[in-house]
């Protein structure tokens, strides 16, 4: 992934070629030394998306879980703005509860307890969901060639004299429902321990380069996410 201020662009590995891990890019140091593979570099080694445009779930496994068993992979989305309400307001489980999504921004990391509640006077606070445990949770990833066939689907609105509280929370967070069809290749997956390692970097680099009044340098601020396809690393 590739960080820059609030909005997140995402280095994915493609089908191409299988890349070592010795080349990642994130193995270089911050001023540069060791240098790693570039992964905007052009022998196209790389598929490259903006995060911002992709849709995540963050989903925490429990201790001595396989990860990968909490991974996303369906392809069906049939969410209804009923059942979105419903579970909205009945995150802690119920009966008719559904997945639901948030898109890959500053915002949404910190909702997932990867980001601080507050970051900067810049930024809105936002409270961590505390369900979302962020040394054991992985992120299911729809790529932008799914995002794009998918429709999103709002909470109905509350009846009335209902509480619109959790809705409303909801709705500047943008938690949502989907519905529609992708396939499998339309997935990557990464941790939420990997994705705090890279903002956590940004945001050193963004303050030293604040105090010495420089650009920033975010040429290593990128995160991998694996395909699929278990080919696709």
């Amino acid at each position: 992934m590739h960080f820059q201020s609030a909005i997140v662009a995402a280095a994915f590995f493609s089908a191409a070629a299988a890349v070592p891990c010795s080349e990642i890019g994130w193995s270089a140091g911050n001023m540069g030394e060791n240098p790693a593979l570039d992964p905007f570099d052009p022998q196209g080694r790389w598929e490259v998306v903006k995060a911002n445009e992709c849709w995540v779930r963050f989903q925490t496994f429990k201790p001595g879980q396989n990860p990968k068993d909490v991974r996303v992979t369906k392809t069906e989305f049939t969410a209804t703005p009923g059942q979105v309400a419903h579970t909205i307001n009945n995150y802690f489980g119920s009966p008719g509860n559904i997945m639901l999504w948030l898109p890959m921004t500053t915002t949404s990391f910190q909702y997932a307890n990867i980001l601080p509640p507050v970051i900067s006077e810049d930024h809105a606070v936002v409270d961590g969901q505390s369900s979302i445990v962020k040394g054991r949770t992985v992120l299911s990833i729809i790529l932008p060639s799914g995002a794009k066939k998918l429709e999103v689907v709002r909470p109905e609105p509350p009846d009335q004299g209902e509480s619109d509280i959790n809705l409303k929370r909801a709705t500047e967070l943008g938690i949502t429902g989907l519905k529609g069809t992708i396939s499998s290749d339309d997935w990557a997956y990464s941790t939420a321990a990997e994705a705090q390692l890279v903002l956590l970097s940004v945001y050193r680099e963004q303050v030293r380069a604040y105090f010495g009044r420089e650009e920033p340098h975010l040429n290593n601020a990128w995160l991998t996410a694996e395909k699929a396809d278990s080919n696709d690393t």
